[in-house]
Formats: structure tokens, C-alpha cells, sequence
């Protein structure tokens, strides 16, 4: 209800002064209620909009004394103004300690003097009506804000849990490769994706792709991927005699049909097949950063191609092309997403390259040993998502 900013509560039981006060500020505009008996004063307070009241008072009534207490005690904001016979300085000083706003002496002789303090404490009371008003308003306004976070809270760990079904395990065996994934993200929805794909029984596609930006709209762009990607694989195989699958067409379609969809986002891939019939990597880059490292022969490398292709979704002439590394027995490879950067201490590529090859090596290569040799578990928050792949070829032969 909006309050009346003027409303004024006279409670006198001398029908001559309340007359005189009612048509006094009757005449200035103020919406002026009048009672004769003290006892109904507390009701209508509670059950109306009151800004001031002027209370005719006797000390010698009792009940008009434990009245005006009760009043006080339970309607502390409200200025009330009390009409009296003072006898000494001391009655003022002990009304005034009750929480009395103001006392002004019977009879009426000084009404210029009441009604500037009329005009304060109306004003006062207007600013405390308008006070309280707003602190509603804040708190609707914060239920209403706890209620969407909590229905989003909800929402972003739904879409978690269906974002980390489509993944694959954790950790299988794919025709002799070990394949462990591990996964960090900076939000409840992660815009790194890792897939691996077994096509026949030598061999195996697999991908790890970084989507710019962070939360919903990155995490429903990797699921897109993921149904891109096992789309075009499924045509190829469908299509080909031989069953053959080039990573950089399956990149370029990808590129292609994203540009379609014209969304202001893109992704960094690392596309690689993983063909044990003649021990061969064949791989696309598609703007990834870092590339894997590769250990083999009591030796920790990145593969080279480097810039060989542009990230995907934002150029028409994008152009993909397949590389080879050719594998040995136990080869292990380490494949992660640009976010492993930001929890190294160096301010440049090359060194934070050089500091993850140093740190692979140091543990033997292996998942675990990198994530606790960074400790990675151990941190709160990362300010990037962080995508770990690896593929151990132990029993690749």
C-alpha cells in the first residue's frame, strides 16, 4: 500500500482541543484523524498508515500513561507528539526519555512553534515510510535473484552431469591403448571436450577441443562437436570402401558447418587417428595450443605442426592438412588444452613449454604424476578450463 505521507492521528479526550487541532491541520492540507477514546488509538495504528500522532496526555490517568508506553514500545518509528500540562522542566525530561518526540504545553499558546515540528517529523516519517518501502523492495528483489541463482545453480550442474555422460570413460582400452582423461574446469559447465572414437579393431579417432570462452554457450557448443564429429565419422565409414578417415576433412567439415550455424564462438582442436595395423599417428591441428607431447625411445617432444591450420568456426578458406608421426612400441602421449598454461608461473609460451615437457619427463610421462606434480587437484579455482588426454601404446603392437 502506498502510504499517505500526510496522515495525521489526534487522540484527545478534550473535545474542544480536538476540534480546534483537527480543523487546524485539516485546513493545511494534512488527512487528519480524530479519536476520543485512547484505547482505540493502538488499534487503528496497527491497522493503518500513521505518520504522526498528537496525544493529549494526563499523567494523572494511569491508563493513559501505560497507553502512551505501550504505543511508544510498539510503534518506535512513529513520531509522537505529546499535548500536556507541564508542571516542571523534570516531566519533560522523563517523557522525552520514554521515546516522546516532542511535549508541548496545554493550553495551545504556541501553535507556530507545533506546527514546525508537525512539519519536521511528517517530513521524517515520510522519509522513513519511503525507507522502508525501498528495503522491500531490495528484498523481494533478493528473493528473487537467490530464486534464478539457485534455478541456475541447478540448471549448470544438470548440464555438468549431462556434459560429462557424453564424454567417454575415464579411463578404458581401446585395441591396446590405454586412454585416460582428466578434467578441470573453471566453471560448472567446461568448454573442453574430449572424444575418443574406436572405429574398427586397429583403429582409433580421438580429439581434444577448446571452445572459446567459458560456461553454458562454450559447454553446448562441445556437445555440438561431439555430434558433429560422430556424424561425419559414421558417413565416412559408410561412404568409403575401405573405410578411410582423413582428421583434416573431418576439421574442415567441422569448420564448414559451424560457419553455418554463425555463432559468435570457436573452437581449438587437435584431431589424431591412431592406426595400429602400421603403427602410424595421423593428425590435423586446428589452431590447438600446446601440441602433444610424444614419448618415445627414453624421449619427451612435441609434435611438430605447430600453426599448421587455423581454429575453427571463423575462416571460409580455412585450410586442414594431415600430418604423420610414426609410433613405437610404448609410446605415450600427452595431449592437453591451453588452460594447463595458466597455473605455470612463466610469462612466455616458450618457457611454459619448455617448464611442461621438463615436468612430464621428471614424472614418466604419465597422467597422475603431471596433475600432482602441478597440483592441480589442490587448486580451489583455475582461471582456465584444464583438458588432460593421455594415450599410453604399452600394449600397442
Amino acid at each position: 500500500m502506498e502510504p499517505d505521507v500526510s496522515q495525521i492521528l489526534i487522540v484527545a479526550s478534550d473535545l474542544d482541543l480536538k476540534h480546534k487541532i483537527t480543523q487546524h491541520y485539516a485546513e493545511r492540507n494534512y488527512h487528519v484523524t480524530a479519536i476520543n477514546d485512547p484505547l482505540h488509538a493502538l488499534d487503528f495504528l496497527t491497522n493503518a498508515v500513521v505518520n504522526l500522532v498528537l496525544f493529549q496526555y494526563n499523567p494523572q490517568e494511569p491508563t493513559l500513561t501505560a497507553l502512551l508506553q505501550d504505543m511508544l514500545d510498539k510503534c518506535a518509528e512513529l513520531p509522537l507528539i505529546v499535548l500536556t500540562h507541564i508542571d516542571c522542566a523534570a516531566s519533560i525530561t522523563n517523557m522525552l526519555r520514554l521515546g516522546v518526540t516532542d511535549v508541548f504545553n496545554l493550553p495551545l499558546d504556541a501553535m507556530l512553534e507545533l506546527d514546525q515540528s508537525v512539519v519536521r517529523h511528517v517530513k521524517r516519517s515520510a522519509l522513513f515510510y519511503e525507507n522502508l518501502q525501498y528495503r522491500h523492495a531490495l528484498e523481494v528483489a533478493n528473493q528473487k535473484v537467490n530464486k534464478n541463482l539457485a534455478e541456475l545453480q541447478q540448471d549448470q550442474i544438470a548440464g555438468r552431469l549431462i556434459q560429462q555422460r557424453m564424454m567417454p570413460p575415464e579411463e578404458c582400452n581401446i585395441n591396446g591403448l590405454s586412454m585416460h582423461r582428466y578434467m578441470k574446469s573453471s566453471l560448472y559447465l567446461s568448454g573442453d571436450f574430449i572424444d575418443y572414437i574406436r572405429l574398427d579393431e586397429d583403429r582409433v579417432l580421438f580429439y581434444l577441443a577448446d571452445v572459446s570462452g567459458h560456461g553454458a554457450s562454450s559447454a553446448f557448443l562441445s556437445v555440438l562437436l561431439k555430434n558433429i564429429t560422430n556424424r561425419l565419422t559414421r558417413e565416412y565409414l559408410e561412404s568409403d570402401a575401405n573405410g578411410l578417415i582423413s582428421p583434416a576433412k573431418v576439421v574442415a567439415q567441422i569448420n564448414s558447418e559451424l560457419l553455418d550455424f554463425d555463432i559468435d564462438k570457436h573452437i581449438t582442436v587437435f584431431m589424431g587417428l591412431l592406426d595400429r595395423s602400421n603403427h602410424e599417428l595421423t593428425y590435423c591441428v586446428g589452431g590447438h595450443l600446446p601440441m602433444p607431447l610424444l614419448s618415445q625411445n627414453q624421449e619427451v617432444t612435441y609434435l611438430s605442426g605447430l600453426g599448421s591450420g587455423l581454429p575453427v568456426g571463423l575462416f571460409d578458406d580455412a585450410q586442414y592438412t594431415d600430418l604423420t608421426q610414426q609410433l613405437e612400441a610404448g609410446f605415450k602421449l600427452m595431449l592437453s588444452s591451453d588452460g594447463i598454461f595458466e597455473i605455470l608461473p612463466f610469462d612466455q609460451i616458450t618457457d611454459k613449454e619448455e617448464q611442461l615437457r621438463t615436468v612430464l619427463k621428471r614424472c614418466g610421462s604419465s597422467l597422475e604424476g603431471l596433475v600432482d606434480a602441478l597440483s592441480i587437484d589442490s587448486l580451489e579455482a583455475v582461471p582456465d578450463d584444464i583438458a588432460l588426454l593421455s594415450i599410453c601404446g604399452d600394449a600397442y603392437a
